[in-house]
């Protein structure tokens, strides 16, 4: 990785070091750089120096309890909010499970610690009947192909999918369909609880996150970006996955299936070498050349890309949508199948901005 290597190896190597208890402490030697890496990644909770013995100064030390306590509340929010909305939805009657996020979080050693976002709710109805359901109150209420908002509170967004995931692959994305119904009826019956919630909730298995999860990196991969937070994710639940050799063949074949094994090739290295997972630990075989392309990816983006600088001296609609496909091109490789229709579709979409 040359210098992308350097520049983050001490963010890197403190990241592997609080996933990993029994690895040694490295050293750092500048906490303001760490910070702004762990503030880029949206993993600041996950990587709090507080609880380890070492001087950071008492300006970064600021910044960083002011994040903590943050963290911690917005999180607490959020998890109140998931309860009152499993049971509005349990009184209408729809099946349903939430995704990602808060049920990830509770993975982790710390629950409150893991930075939230907004809440992804999978609904066990058909799009129509979920535009129905929604717009009956909210008639404004947005929508893409991927999901409609929901905004029943005014303090956390809600997004409800009648699927939890779309690939631009149609005949992909067909085969994810068909997965995911053969799947559904166990992510609707696992219930766990949640920090500082009295009731238990829906959310999908580790068995089903193991696969789904990396889809869902995947497509962000190519829409904008990921971030080292999608990472410790699926870290974690590849770390909760108790599944018998049977099984595990199982997730390679549904890996196979959906075009995500050189994708899962490439993460399984990140996890493996990077973050610390145990060999026995991963899915399948990590590679190198795909997962250092990866990395250096993820480092230059940041959280959703949002930090890249591929953008710089750019602006408009379709100078952004083609430096977006031409990035996609670069990393073809991942994915070869899913790359190219999401590149078609960002090309699309440039040149309708262009002739405007």
């Amino acid at each position: 990785m040359g210098r992308t290597e350097k520049r983050f190896s001490e963010g890197l190597a403190w990241l592997r070091f609080v996933l990993n208890s029994e690895s040694s402490m490295p050293v750092v030697s500048d906490w303001r750089t760490l910070y702004e890496f762990a503030d880029k990644q949206k993993i600041t909770g996950v990587c709090d120096p507080t609880k380890y013995d070492v001087r950071i100064g008492i300006d970064v030390l600021s910044l960083w309890l002011r994040d903590l306590e943050q963290i911690k509340a917005s999180s607490s929010l959020l998890n109140k909010r998931v309860e009152e909305l499993n049971c509005l939805l349990d009184e209408t009657g729809f099946r349903h499970c939430i995704l990602k996020g808060q049920g990830n979080a509770e993975m982790y050693p710390e629950p409150l610690m893991r930075m939230p976002g907004d809440i992804d709710v999978w609904v066990d109805a058909d799009d129509e009947s979920i535009e129905r359901f929604v717009k009956n109150k909210f008639p404004e209420a947005a929508k893409s192909y991927k999901h409609i908002k929901y905004p029943i509170f005014d303090d956390v967004p809600v997004d409800v999918h009648e699927t939890p995931l779309k690939f631009c692959s149609p005949k992909n994305n067909k085969r994810l369909q068909q997965w995911i119904e053969d799947n559904k009826k166990e992510q609707f019956e696992h219930r766990i609880q949640f920090t500082g919630v009295g009731k238990e909730i829906n959310v999908p298995t580790a068995r089903f996150n193991a696969v789904y999860q990396l889809g869902h990196m995947l497509i962000h991969l190519y829409d904008e970006g990921i971030g080292l937070r999608h990472f410790v994710d699926h870290y974690y639940v590849l770390k909760n996955l108790n599944v018998s050799d049977k099984e595990r063949t199982e997730i390679v074949r549904d890996l196979k299936s959906l075009g995500l094994l050189r994708f899962a090739k490439a993460v399984m290295w990140i996890e493996k070498e990077v973050l610390g997972l145990r060999t026995e630990g991963c899915i399948v075989e990590s590679d190198e050349k795909l997962g250092t392309k990866l990395l250096e990816d993820v480092l230059e983006g940041g959280n959703f890309g949002k930090y890249s600088e591929r953008y710089r001296g750019w602006t408009g609609f379709y100078w952004m949508g083609m430096i977006e496909a031409m990035r996609i091109l670069k990393l073809m490789n991942f994915a070869p199948s899913e790359a190219g229709f999401c590149f078609l579709r960002k090309m699309k979409t440039a040149f309708r901005y262009g002739v405007q």
